[in-house]
């Protein structure tokens, strides 16, 4: 038999090494695509200000702690009523949320810190998230809270 030098080729272990890097770039590919360009999801905001919403309200009944509202168009926060006034709410759950670029937020003609009562207590609001391309109101009636989109016109 003859003497064989440097074999050259790859065994079957480097190249199911190198498949397996293709995958898993493949698929980093994949998921990134339009990342970017998604942009702001008013939906998700929506969510996130409801959700918020009901863990004040759950608060507030649990504890007997006021707890109001505050917004501009661009953020919101929770306040907590200190016997002096309204001060910032402590805690991740009550931190000021700036909304990503491109999405405002609408009180209407509303003003103020507006105090989150319950068991159908407080005044109702609705808070509409608009963006670019989509509208969605979170509406809360002192019992519940409800996110809809708003139809386009």
């Amino acid at each position: 038999m003859p003497a064989r030098g440097g074999e050259t080729g790859m065994t079957l272990v480097e190249m199911l090494v190198v498949l397996a890097i293709i995958g898993v770039m493949a698929s980093a590919t994949v998921l990134g695509m339009g990342a970017a360009s998604r942009g702001a999801n008013v939906a998700a905001e929506a969510q996130r200000l409801a959700s918020r919403l009901r863990l004040a309200a759950d608060d507030v009944m649990v504890s007997d702690r006021p707890i109001a509202l505050s917004w501009n168009a661009r953020g919101y926060a929770f306040l907590a009523w200190d016997g002096r006034g309204w001060r910032p709410g402590s805690g991740e759950s009550y931190a000021p949320h700036q909304l990503p670029t491109g999405i405002s937020l609408d009180m209407g003609q509303r003003s103020g810190p507006l105090p989150i009562g319950v068991d159908g207590a407080g005044l109702p609001f609705a808070a509409r998230l608009k963006g670019p391309r989509e509208s969605w109101t979170v509406a809360y009636d002192g019992l519940n809270v409800s996110v809809t989109p708003v139809p386009a016109t």
